[in-house]
């Protein structure tokens, strides 16, 4: 299998195959994790094609020795950040409320959807509701640790933060998020 690093290397001596390769290798992480960034279909698009469009720029700044997916994963968090601060900034002046984003759930090919479909939907529409409703400080370390699976360590150097602060963030953020959804777990038992 080809890695990373040759891959890379490969683009930049002129080889425009070596980057589909990467983008196809990572595509589905990286659309998931703008998934759970952003809570929206739409602006995880928006998202997704535009950290290709800095990673492809940027690919000279890539340090060879850390891990590709750290890194792109690192710019994704950075880009998403400063969209939302803006965006964030620009809904509170406007409405003089904070914002909560919550997604739409579409539907992938139209077809009837069963009652588990239903349930399932609603049950991931609470979730992302709770996960709306977290600080973000709590929202970035949860999604990277269990959606994304990376560990302690290497969400402290995204997030330029110590271990301890990683695990203690993890910790807050669960209680916070299972107060969230609290109300609704009666529900679906």
């Amino acid at each position: 299998m080809v890695t990373d690093k040759q891959l890379i290397e490969g683009y930049r001596t002129g080889r425009r195959e070596m980057l589909e390769l990467l983008v196809e290798r990572y595509k589905d992480d990286l659309y998931r994790f703008c998934r759970h960034l952003t809570l929206n279909a739409l602006e995880a698009e928006d998202l997704f094609q535009e950290v290709w469009v800095r990673v492809i720029r940027k690919l000279d700044r890539y340090d060879p020795e850390r891990s590709f997916k750290a890194w792109l994963f690192q710019v994704t968090l950075n880009m998403y950040r400063d969209s939302y601060r803006k965006w964030k900034k620009l809904y509170e002046r406007l409405t003089g409320e904070a914002s909560c984003r919550v997604p739409l759930l579409e539907l992938r090919d139209g077809a009837p959807l069963t009652e588990e479909q239903i349930l399932r939907n609603e049950r991931y529409a609470r979730l992302e509701e709770g996960l709306c409703k977290l600080p973000k400080r709590y929202l970035s370390p949860l999604v990277l640790y269990y959606y994304e699976e990376f560990s302690y360590e290497e969400i402290g150097k995204m997030l330029d933060i110590p271990i301890g602060t990683v695990k203690s963030r993890l910790n807050q953020g669960k209680k916070l998020l299972q107060k969230a959804v609290e109300p609704w777990r009666e529900e679906y038992r």
